[in-house]
């Protein structure tokens, strides 16, 4: 997304939210907060975005399995 701002093409990336109103009101009504790479002004717009459903390890695709010792399930006591 570009800028409404700066007019100059700065990329808008997401950012959190911070206070009161970003917190628990503008959920409510549907906006989202993102902030300019060049200008940096935080603006509220009503799209989300694109999400991620990368892995947070990009090494392992699958879920851990837990495995339990030979003293039963939990390993340290």
């Amino acid at each position: 997304m570009l800028c409404p701002t700066c007019n100059r093409g700065g990329e808008l990336g997401r950012t959190r939210r911070v206070g009161l109103l970003e917190r628990h009101v503008y959920p409510f009504f549907g906006y989202f907060p993102w902030i300019c790479a060049l200008c940096k002004v935080r603006i509220f717009l009503k799209c989300r975005g694109e999400r991620r459903l990368e892995p947070s390890n990009p090494d392992s695709d699958s879920v851990p399995s837990f495995q339990p010792n030979k003293k039963g399930l939990h390993p340290n006591r």
